[in-house]
């Protein structure tokens, strides 16, 4: 009795320590093998977060979407910060200098189409030159100027328009020439008294179109033949 006892007892303790040893076994395999994996995510993450630029000149830059990058001013601004010698100095000052031809390259491209702008606005309105056009007929106006190159490229073209397309009624002002050379043009030419300038033009060559569907064109600097008909067409 006694034996069979001491079996059962063992026997038991065998179950128990085999469940045991499963249960623990399992749990503790899985439980610490997702730690290392978080504990390792962890740490990516901030290494990730760490590798911030520390700069004393660096400055934060928030987008839209919530995105974080980093500004740092040019290699020559931060040098001459942080370091303003003779040599230092002259590498900002020439960087400085082609950042302010740009924004002068930039202004002055404004400058020119604002003129462009206005000169259009007054060459439709102008009295002069849209009761002209009242008529539905094509009118080209030619202004040229001594002395310019591409004026006497211009001419040419401009005399063979009206010898050939009698349906274009051309008229010129000129600057800089005396009555008796006006007279051996073969097309109609006056002195340019004040025309030019109401326009502000301020480049040679240029024309001032009308065609028959009352549309209207300012042209400057030397243009081929074709483009001036296919204004006309």
């Amino acid at each position: 009795m006694k034996c069979l006892i001491s079996l059962l007892i063992i026997f038991g303790f065998c179950l128990i320590n085999t469940y045991a040893e499963s249960l623990f076994e399992y749990e503790r395999i899985d439980f610490f093998g997702r730690l290392k994996l978080q504990e390792k995510s962890s740490q990516a993450e901030n290494t990730q977060s760490s590798e911030a630029i520390v700069d004393e000149w660096a400055e934060p830059i928030i987008s839209s979407s919530g995105r974080i990058s980093i500004y740092l001013p040019p290699k020559e601004v931060r040098n001459f910060l942080e370091n303003p010698d003779s040599e230092n100095a002259k590498a900002y000052l020439q960087w400085n200098s082609r950042r302010i031809k740009k924004f002068i390259a930039a202004q002055e491209a404004l400058r020119k189409e604002t003129e462009e702008m206005e000169t259009m606005n007054e060459f439709k309105n102008h009295p002069d030159l849209t009761n002209k056009n009242k008529t539905k007929a094509n009118y080209l106006f030619y202004f040229m100027r001594k002395s310019c190159p591409y004026c006497a490229k211009e001419t040419p073209i401009i005399e063979d328009i009206y010898l050939n397309y009698p349906e274009i009624k051309v008229e010129a002002f000129a600057k800089g020439y005396s009555d008796q050379e006006l007279s051996r043009f073969r097309f109609p030419v006056m002195q340019d008294n004040g025309m030019s300038r109401l326009l502000k033009l301020t480049s040679y060559p240029a024309m001032a179109i009308f065609n028959k569907k009352k549309e209207r064109f300012l042209l400057t600097g030397f243009t081929e033949k074709d483009k001036i008909l296919k204004l006309f067409e």
